[in-house]
């Protein structure tokens, strides 16, 4: 049984490691604190869930040298063609991407983002960025490795559909950014 208390004090009995369930409300309620920012986000922005899933994968292809097609925004949006016409179309009207000549097919648009849209959002996320990565700093290599694990295994716990021998293939996640380069 938790000693998790209603009060809202985690530990009693000069107890000073947090049970598995005070873990799972912690992740709780960072998931609500993320959906409430992502919501003023969006909002600051004038953009919706699939616009900001869009600008977010937009800005990483960019930050790899990539040029995405459309096509490329539907497999990773998981979205008809058609509804990415229209969300790319959104895009470029509010001054966040540009349809180019695709660099490696001349018969293939490619999309690109703007200055604006890279200006945009680190303008508006540049704080937060920040003291995330504040709070990361105070941990020790070791508390590092160990939240690493723990957020793969609760990953890799809520994935739906995956074979148990396709999740244990893939490249640790822990090697993706999860915040922007500067």
């Amino acid at each position: 049984m938790s000693r998790y208390q209603a009060s809202g004090y985690w530990y009693d009995e000069g107890r000073s490691v947090p049970e598995a369930v005070d873990l799972l409300n912690l992740m709780r309620r960072y998931r609500q604190a993320e959906r409430k920012m992502r919501a003023a986000t969006r909002g600051s922005m004038g953009m919706n869930e699939n616009d900001m899933s869009a600008l977010r994968f937009l800005l990483a292809a960019h930050r790899k040298g990539l040029v995405p097609r459309q096509r490329d925004f539907a497999e990773e949006l998981g979205i008809s063609n058609a509804s990415v016409s229209v969300l790319i179309d959104r895009l470029c009207r509010d001054g966040y991407a540009e349809r180019i000549v695709h660099p490696a097919d001349r018969r293939s648009v490619g999309i690109v983002p703007t200055e604006y849209s890279d200006t945009e959002v680190r303008g508006t996320l540049q704080g937060m960025h920040e003291r995330m990565m504040d709070a990361v700093g105070t941990l020790s290599e070791d508390e590092r490795v160990a939240v690493a694990k723990f957020l793969e295994s609760m990953i890799r716990s809520v994935q739906i559909g995956d074979e148990p021998s396709q999740s244990t293939e893939r490249k640790p996640l822990m090697a993706q950014s999860a915040v922007p380069s500067r």
